[in-house]
C-alpha cells in the first residue's frame, strides 16, 4: 500500500492512503488530500495509480510542484521521494517499492565489470591461463610463448593473443620475406629465358 504524510514546518500533520485510482491535492475541500493553505492551488497536484506505480501530475498550479528539488509536470514516484508544494512537504512511501529494495542481494550487481582499474598477471598466471585456454580448443594453432615474468603490458597481449604480430619475426613479416623471395625467383627465370632466346637467335 502507498501513502503521503503531509509536513509543514517539519512536523506530520496527517497521512492518506493512496487506495483511489486518482487523488487530488488542493485547497479545494472536495479535494482527496485538502490542504487550506493560500499557497496551494484549488487543485494543485494529483497521485495518479498506474498499474501499482504511482504519478504525480502537476494540474496547472500557481506554485509549481516539485519532487526532491525538481520542477515537476509528471513524475514516476519512487519511495521515499518528497513532493514539495508551497510550504507543505509530502513525503511518498510505496511499501512494494521498499520491500523489494530491501530484497535486493548484492549479487545482483556483481557482473558489474570495473573498468576503472586494470589487473596485471604475471608470467605464471598466463601461462596457466594459456594452458586452460590450450585444453578447450582442439583445433588450435600452436599457442604463443607466454611472455616471462615482469614483461610489458604489449608482450602481456601477445602470449594472450596469438593473432596480435610480433614485429619482424612475425607471420606478416614472413609473408613478406617468402614474397620478395618469389619474386627474385620469377626475375631469375626471366633473364634466364631472355639469355637462352638470345644465344638460339645467334
Amino acid at each position: 500500500m502507498a501513502s503521503v504524510t503531509v509536513i509543514f514546518g517539519g512536523q506530520e500533520q496527517s497521512v492518506f492512503q493512496l487506495d483511489k485510482p486518482k487523488m487530488i491535492v488542493g485547497r479545494e475541500p472536495g479535494c482527496e488530500i485538502h490542504i487550506d493553505n493560500l499557497g496551494i492551488s484549488r487543485n494543485h497536484c494529483a497521485f495518479v495509480n498506474r498499474n501499482d506505480s504511482f504519478v504525480l501530475q502537476d494540474m496547472g498550479s500557481s506554485n509549481g510542484t516539485y519532487v526532491n528539488g525538481r520542477k515537476i509536470t509528471e513524475y514516476f514516484l519512487n519511495d521515499a521521494d518528497e513532493v514539495i508544494i508551497g510550504k507543505y512537504t509530502l513525503k511518498f512511501k510505496n511499501e512494494a517499492q521498499a520491500v523489494a529494495a530491501a530484497e535486493k542481494t548484492p549479487s545482483m550487481d556483481a557482473g558489474v565489470p570495473d573498468t576503472l582499474n586494470t589487473y596485471v598477471m604475471d608470467g605464471a598466471k598466463i601461462q596457466e591461463q594459456l594452458a586452460k585456454m590450450r585444453s578447450g580448443q582442439q583445433n588450435a594453432a600452436a599457442a604463443p610463448a607466454a611472455a616471462p615474468h615482469g614483461a610489458t603490458a604489449k608482450d602481456y597481449a601477445k602470449a594472450l593473443d596469438p593473432g596480435v604480430p610480433e614485429g619482424a619475426g612475425g607471420d606478416a613479416a614472413k609473408m613478406k620475406t617468402m614474397v620478395i623471395a618469389l619474386a627474385a625467383v620469377v626475375v631469375v627465370l626471366l633473364l634466364a629465358v631472355v639469355v637462352l632466346m638470345v644465344m638460339m637467335k645467334k
